[in-house]
């Protein structure tokens, strides 16, 4: 089903939001890193994880791009990130809080492992391909989709990794505490499972004629 640039810009933002909400890989990190090491030890892992986040967009993109004409391969690349998804908000589920240790002898990080990061991290992968094959042709379709998509998200997960750094120092308590923490990795399952669901009634994108 195809949507509008506008219906597409909501679409994402939420898409985005409710990433950025439900803990992963990179929130985790920021947080506890910040707060092991200060907040200026995360300026050279953010930036990794920055270049990391957009090569894979570009890559995706690409080969969303290359492939926009053929339905199979949209529907193959939809479903992919569908599964991404769905195992996300079922590790989501199967989180225990007790067990999220910060390693006070953790060596500081920096650029290479923010950038390596990314290309372990499946919930990024998942968000990126339904990112890039839903919403690259409402918004111009070939580099400019993609530019504005790289746009938006950067915007979004910058200001959120930084917003981890800030207050990485609060949130790992919340985050560790089996009870509080519990309900905020529940509730993050219960969220990814509704947007799979949207993404399911929606449908793989329609291919350009």
């Amino acid at each position: 089903m195809s949507v509008d640039a506008f219906t597409a810009l909501i679409e994402i933002l939420i898409l985005l939001g409710i990433g950025l909400i439900t803990p992963g890989p990179n929130a985790l990190t920021c947080f506890t890193h910040s707060g092991l090491f200060g907040r200026k030890s995360n300026i050279k892992l953010i930036g990794g994880m920055v270049i990391g986040f957009i090569s894979i967009e570009l890559f995706v993109g690409i080969l969303v791009h290359n492939l926009e004409d053929n339905a199979k391969a949209l529907q193959v690349l939809h479903w992919i990130g569908m599964v991404f998804l769905a195992l996300m908000a079922l590790a989501m589920f199967r989180i225990n809080p007790s067990k999220i240790v910060v390693d006070k002898n953790e060596a500081l990080l920096g650029l290479k492992t923010g950038i390596l990061m990314q290309y372990v991290n499946g919930k990024e992968w998942a968000f990126i391909i339904i990112m890039m094959s839903q919403f690259m042709q409402p918004f111009g379709g070939g580099m400019i989709g993609i530019g504005i998509i790289v746009f938006i998200s950067l915007t979004v997960c910058v200001s959120a990794m930084i917003g981890w750094t800030f207050f990485g120092h609060r949130l790992n308590d919340y985050f560790t505490d089996p009870k509080i923490g519990k309900r905020i990795f529940t509730v993050s399952g219960i969220l990814l499972t509704l947007l799979w669901i949207g993404f399911l009634f929606q449908g793989p994108p329609v291919p350009v004629n």
